[in-house]
């Protein structure tokens, strides 16, 4: 997936490169590639109110040449994708106008990655087993697809085949919250490696995921 860094040097350029007029937001970025319309995107969003920078997925909608004569940047149009919205609503709440200081509460101390891999998780001694989609992957943890809502603090393990794997990897960790909203069920999963191997593990699957990200 092509990855377009995506700098603001504040709120309010955010806000004025923001594009309300698709159904799931969006977002103009300024380029003169010729990236093609639909191709999936993922935008690195960087800005002064975040703490460390935000991993986006969205979609090329439309292009537009530049026009110096009348000051038209060129660039396209990318719209967020339905999956990205709790991404969309954060960013939108802290660089709305009357958020003045930059937000510690509830920013990630790692980055996500956004996957479309599938995992294979399970509560330990019990029949609670699903495989579904892991929708994005950390260090500190990863969020799963689910309609399955154990309580927070379960222990989970999970089972993911990293790219250009065929074996799986398994995590240890625990349920940190859960989503019930419909269509966007699922878990937050905070990583919980017990010994080196755990840590091992759970650094060479990022390794791989970036490394697809980044291709």
């Amino acid at each position: 997936m092509r990855q377009l860094l995506s700098r603001f040097r504040s709120s309010a350029e955010f806000r004025d490169r923001f594009q309300s007029n698709f159904e799931h937001g969006g977002l103009f970025h300024p380029t003169r590639a010729p990236i093609p319309l639909g191709e999936e995107v993922l935008l690195d969003i960087r800005l002064p109110v975040l703490r460390d920078h935000m991993l986006i997925r969205g979609m090329v909608a439309w292009r537009r040449p530049g026009r110096r004569r009348t000051g038209v940047r060129a660039g396209v149009g990318i719209e967020f994708l339905p999956a990205e919205a709790d991404r969309r609503d954060y960013l939108l709440s802290v660089t709305r106008e009357d958020h003045a200081e930059p937000s510690s509460a509830g920013q990630r101390r790692h980055k996500r990655l956004p996957t479309d891999l599938t995992v294979d998780w399970r509560v330990p001694a019990t029949d609670v087993r699903q495989v579904t989609a892991l929708d994005d992957i950390g260090p500190g943890g990863a969020f799963i697809r689910t309609s399955e809502r154990p309580p927070e603090g379960t222990p989970v393990v999970l089972e993911i085949v990293p790219p250009g794997a065929r074996a799986p990897l398994a995590i240890e960790g625990r349920v940190a919250w859960a989503k019930a909203k419909v269509g966007t069920e699922g878990l937050g999963v905070e990583f919980r490696c017990r010994d080196a191997g755990g840590k091992r593990r759970l650094r060479e699957l990022i390794r791989r995921i970036e490394s697809t990200v980044a291709a």
